[in-house]
């Protein structure tokens, strides 16, 4: 909204105002499709912005029949492109891209074992994993086992036994636990003894991490992007702020606006706002966006973009890197 409300205010784009319909499809199957026939047949959308949610290849589905491009949104699975067909982009960093990074810096750190704790409940938190360990052997590192969690199980006593009990201890642990877990995970590993350095992944950029204060002191994860003064993300937060009366509420926003300056970037090469011209366009199309450059790869329709790691120091979300990996694991 913040990026269309700017668009417009400097005269739109091919001289027209961008206006954003959106609707609440709660999760629910039957509600989303109804909503995105709606959006498709009776609004007559150019151009559609997905979200994390079940019904998501549902919804894409859909927009692809007509021709209608749609994007992944927030949502980071690399298979959703595939999976839903040519009329989907990814622009958002990808999970494979984030579980390069996360091995890669495992790696550099000098660690030479890992085990990996997932769950197979959703694609997320059982893919990264993978993705992890495949950037992480590459890179000369050994997973010594997989164990496995339940999403909001509310206790994790049992991994953090069985990780206590190894022999040999794994030099880290990579797991995908996002919030609520993850506090509740580290406390119990903490109060165990287990001293063992953990990384994990975007679901934990969260001030609510930072509550279980020491337990998670010198945990890295990979995430969008990290605002910061003097960064594009950095001054975009503040001149929201300024502007809105309200600070962002996750770094998500800076995705959410860098997706509208992308379409933006698109639009204007295409010269239409056609919906087939700007399937073409978004293929070849590169922005500096305040979450960090994203450039197309026509082939996978999913954008190479930067990876940031951050570090839990001090109690406070500290910079530590942002690169693209040298090896992404195949979806």
């Amino acid at each position: 909204e913040f990026a269309i409300e700017e668009i417009n205010a400097e005269g739109g784009v091919l001289g027209r105002k961008l206006e954003l319909v959106s609707r609440d499809g709660r999760n629910d199957q039957q509600q989303s499709i109804r909503f995105a026939e709606e959006l498709i047949s009776e609004r007559g959308v150019n151009y559609m912005i997905g979200t994390t949610s079940d019904p998501f290849i549902a919804i894409g589905t859909l927009a692809c029949e007509p021709g209608v491009p749609i994007s992944t949104g927030d949502s980071t699975a690399p298979q959703l492109v595939a999976d839903i067909g040519d009329c989907a982009y990814q622009i958002v960093m990808s999970d494979n891209a984030q579980g390069g990074v996360a091995g890669e810096y495992a790696a550099q750190q000098g660690y030479k074992t890992a085990l990996v704790l997932g769950s197979t409940e959703i694609p997320y938190t059982n893919n990264l994993p993978r993705y992890f360990s495949e950037a992480f052997e590459r890179a000369g590192g050994r997973i010594l086992g997989r164990e496995e969690f339940r999403i909001d199980a509310g206790d994790y006593s049992p991994q953090v036994t069985k990780i206590a009990n190894m022999s040999p201890q794994p030099d880290v642990i990579f797991t995908p636990m996002f919030i609520p877990d993850t506090p509740v995970f580290m406390r119990q590993l903490r109060a165990a003894g287990v001293d063992i350095p953990v990384v994990s992944t975007d679901g934990n950029h969260d001030p609510a991490l930072l509550k279980a204060g020491d337990a998670v002191e010198g945990m890295v994860f990979t995430t969008h992007a990290l605002p910061r003064e003097g960064t594009e993300l950095g001054d975009f937060f503040a001149r929201f702020e300024q502007e809105t009366g309200n600070a962002p509420s996750s770094v998500v926003t800076g995705v959410g606006y860098d997706e509208i300056q992308f379409l933006k970037a698109a639009l204007e090469s295409a010269g239409s706002a056609e919906p087939e011209a700007i399937m073409e366009a978004l293929a070849t199309t590169t922005v500096e966006g305040v979450t960090g450059e994203i450039a197309m790869d026509p082939e996978t329709r999913r954008s190479e973009k930067p990876v940031t790691l951050v570090e839990v120091k001090g109690g406070e979300f500290a910079f530590v890197d942002q690169f693209v990996p040298e090896f992404v694991p195949d979806p």
